[in-house]
């Protein structure tokens, strides 16, 4: 179950879930504990969503999905994964995870959306950290 925080149909949309369980992330490298909220950002006009994981009112970490075909309607969020994901540090160092599983098939026009997403986020992380951070504080303060 999430909580709705805004929602933009064809735009942009923010929810929140709170963990039912720890998620270990990257072999480890970061553990995500029960309690722990997931304030999650779509977009449709990105090749990426972005975790914000908070735990007792600060930022843990922000995990980024690469993703293409977003949709975002009053009745839900969809998107088709494209395996890539990035782990952003608050220190703002990014890790990127999972390239290893694309499949030497992968469609050319999945693996531009996987270099658009990756240049914008490891290109500049802490831009998007501050808008994640000023977004999610401003999706809370309308819940």
């Amino acid at each position: 179950m999430c909580e709705v925080l805004v929602l933009e149909p064809d735009r942009h949309a923010v929810l929140r879930y709170v963990l039912d369980r720890e998620w270990v992330i990257a072999g480890g490298a970061l553990v995500v504990p029960k309690g722990a909220w997931t304030v999650s950002h779509y977009w449709t006009d990105r090749p990426y969503n972005v975790y914000h994981w908070v735990v007792g009112g600060r930022t843990l970490a922000y995990y980024c999905n690469v993703v293409a075909k977003t949709e975002i309607t009053s009745e839900r969020v969809a998107y088709e994964d494209l395996t890539v994901d990035v782990l952003l540090s608050t220190a703002g160092a990014a890790d990127v995870l999972d390239e290893d599983e694309l499949p030497d098939d992968l469609a050319p026009a999945h693996r531009i959306a996987i270099a658009k997403a990756l240049e914008v986020i490891i290109t500049n992380p802490r831009f998007l950290m501050r808008e994640i951070e000023r977004d999610t504080a401003a999706a809370l303060r309308g819940a």
